[in-house]
């Protein structure tokens, strides 16, 4: 099975049940994971995640802290990643993970993991990458307007959803709008903060943590003026569906059918 695990970045690092699901996806006592912290700017990101996740019972963890192209497809980095069981993308800043990764032999072989079945996870900017249409950059706001969001290549891991993180704490739904009715094709997932949207097979859809994740499906879109909008103006749209998901919530990727259930809040564990 194929398993993405975009978070919508802040984590909760005093009770880690994200991080501890990815742990047990990924292996538990007998996960190898990798941590990619390339879009921090911060030196000790990637030794934070390792302690977490050994703390959380994983076999093996390492960090591979390359910050230049030419050491990426390092031998030691491209066997890391054909023998890993879990793989995760730490916050900061997006551009800095493709500018580093994008077209590499370390690329493809993330890809190839990926297809085996090695658990692809990344939080806030690490989310954002992991779709082959990426939101680079974008403007806060409920309303979709010309030139809100600036898209770029990703890392490629699926071309069916693009996600976006922060999502409500940052007001993000205009530019998702936006990038939905451009893309009407793909499913856009705006992922709450210490919240998981668990991708299976790009089929099926579990939310895990203590926000929401929003589906827009622009797959029932009758129709748009987005093609004709200049100079900063609103966008108009109908009949865009949307999806308001939380904890334990699942959706069919392929029928657009949503399951609503209630789970004990993650917060009153």
């Amino acid at each position: 099975m194929k398993i993405l695990m975009p978070i919508g970045g802040a984590l909760d690092h005093e009770n880690p049940h994200i991080m501890r699901e990815f742990v047990e996806r990924s292996g538990g006592a007998q996960a190898r994971i990798v941590i990619l912290p390339q879009a921090s700017a911060l030196a000790e990101t990637g030794s934070h995640y390792v302690h977490q996740c050994l703390s959380l019972g994983a076999g093996q963890v390492i960090s591979l802290e390359f910050r230049q192209r030419h050491a990426a497809d390092t031998t030691e980095n491209l066997d890391a990643i054909e023998e890993a069981s879990g793989i995760f993308f730490t916050g900061g800043a997006q551009m800095r993970i493709t500018q580093l990764i994008g077209g590499t032999r370390l690329a493809d072989a993330l890809y190839r993991a990926y297809l085996r079945g090695c658990v692809i996870a990344g939080t806030s900017a690490g989310a954002s990458v992991l779709s082959k249409t990426m939101i680079a950059y974008g403007k806060s706001g409920p309303t979709p307007r010309e030139r809100i969001v600036q898209c770029s290549p990703g890392l490629g891991f699926t071309d069916r959803f693009v996600f976006d993180q922060h999502f409500r704490q940052r007001d993000r739904w205009g530019r998702l709008i936006y990038v939905v009715c451009t893309h009407p094709g793909v499913l856009g997932i705006g992922i709450d903060e210490d919240t998981a949207a668990i991708i299976e097979d790009e089929q099926h859809i579990r939310v895990y943590g203590k926000g929401a994740v929003t589906i827009l499906d622009g797959r029932t879109i009758s129709e748009s003026n987005v093609a004709e909008v200049e100079a900063g103006r609103p966008v108009a749209v109908g009949h865009l569906t949307a999806h308001v998901l939380t904890a334990g919530c699942t959706y069919d990727c392929v029928n657009g059918n949503a399951h609503i259930t209630v789970v004990p809040s993650l917060s009153d564990e």
